[in-house]
């Protein structure tokens, strides 16, 4: 009976601002303009999440999640709502969808809230370090291929030198596949172009000369996406922080 009183207060707390007056010490203005769609966008996403519902019933209301989403107190508490479900047992073993449902909602948050960045690399990171000793190996390859995906998705999203450090220090700890270091490059080197930062440089073009990483991904005309990114980087990188 106290649910409605929560959800106000929480929409309160998260949308209303103030400006104050310091010569004065008192508050000039205060905007409640967000509180009452912040209430609502709350209200519906509690109402979708507090039921157990399937995949087909959760499609039917990706639009309306996707729209409470664009709100950031709505995103706190999807991510930690599909924390709780993807952090089940199992899982993945009964949603072997290329990107299951449960993250594609990250992706929407990821695109709309650079500040929750964060929190979602902290639990992708958490599913891809899971063993999943109660699949095959070739499934459990497939779903870490699939989060290194969204670990890519999120680069592109602007949390860069986060997810190349990660992927650099699973490299450097060797006890991730090195298929899956070779294709998190492999989507990297498509996703990028110059210019380059030299923290990401100084990350990833350890992982892009390393042989038993990109060797079977060069050609001898050295017109690849491989051969391009480490010359590019020696020129413009290497040799100015010789001069």
């Amino acid at each position: 009976e106290h649910k409605s009183k929560y959800i106000f207060l929480l929409a309160y707390a998260a949308s209303v601002c103030d400006s104050w007056s310091m010569k004065k010490g008192n508050r000039k203005t205060l905007n409640k303009d967000e509180v009452k769609g912040t209430s609502q966008a709350l209200e519906k996403v509690h109402s979708i999440c507090s039921t157990n519902k399937g995949n087909v019933e959760l499609l039917a209301e990706l639009n309306t999640l996707y729209q409470c989403i664009r709100f950031p107190v709505v995103s706190v508490g999807v991510i930690r709502w599909v924390e709780c479900i993807v952090t089940a047992v199992n899982y993945f073993s009964v949603n072997s969808d290329i990107c299951p449902i449960h993250l594609a909602l990250l992706d929407e948050v990821v695109a709309n809230h650079p500040l929750l960045h964060s929190k979602v690399l902290s639990l992708f990171t958490s599913l891809f370090e899971n063993s999943y000793g109660d699949m095959e190996i070739l499934a459990a390859l497939e779903i870490k291929k699939m989060l290194v995906d969204r670990l890519v998705n999120l680069l592109a999203r602007g949390c860069v030198l986060p997810v190349v450090k990660y992927m650099a220090e699973c490299w450097r700890s060797t006890d991730t596949d090195i298929s899956l270091i070779r294709y998190f490059v492999t989507e990297v080197l498509e996703t990028i172009a110059p210019p380059y930062s030299t923290e990401f440089v100084a990350l990833f073009l350890p992982l892009v000369e390393n042989e038993d990483i990109t060797g079977s991904m060069r050609i001898d005309s050295d017109s690849d996406p491989v051969s391009e990114f480490i010359v590019h980087c020696k020129a413009n990188h290497i040799n100015n922080s010789l001069l």
